[in-house]
């Protein structure tokens, strides 16, 4: 008797350990399932995001430049940071964070953190709230 009642205690502990085992797995392996499936949503989302400077424009004197960019995507968009020669704009007049929707233009305002001069030659980056960055070359008059 004592032999039956040792093997299905056994039986339990092990039954009981292989469930406790099992469940542990599974939230493991779902956690890791839900965070690939997030990582490959944003990366479709910013493969679907095309934008581009069509303008910049600059009165000749100061460092107040006007950026216009383009959203020809499938995506609306919002402009998260702007780059001058690669320093980060603190200084917006108007611009910065509104949607821009597909097909639309939006004119973003800032004081550039580099000196402007005229016939100098400036990188600009401009960089969208899902990463996107656009890369333009504008030479000032």
């Amino acid at each position: 008797m004592s032999e039956i009642v040792a093997s299905l205690v056994l039986l339990l502990i092990v039954s009981t350990l292989g469930t406790a085992l099992y469940s542990y797995t599974l939230t493991i392996t779902q956690g890791q399932h839900d965070a690939i499936r997030a990582e490959t949503s944003r990366a479709t989302e910013r493969s679907r995001e095309r934008f581009k400077v069509v303008a910049v424009w600059w009165a000749g004197s100061g460092d107040l430049l006007n950026v216009t960019v383009l959203n020809y995507g499938r995506n609306d968009i919002s402009i998260a940071d702007v780059y001058v020669e690669g320093e980060r704009v603190d200084a917006y007049s108007f611009g910065r964070g509104e949607e821009v929707y597909i097909g639309r233009l939006l004119r973003v305002a800032f004081t550039s953190p580099v000196p402007i001069q005229s016939g100098s030659v400036y990188e600009l980056t401009v960089v969208s709230e899902r990463g996107v960055p656009h890369v333009y070359v504008w030479e000032s008059r």
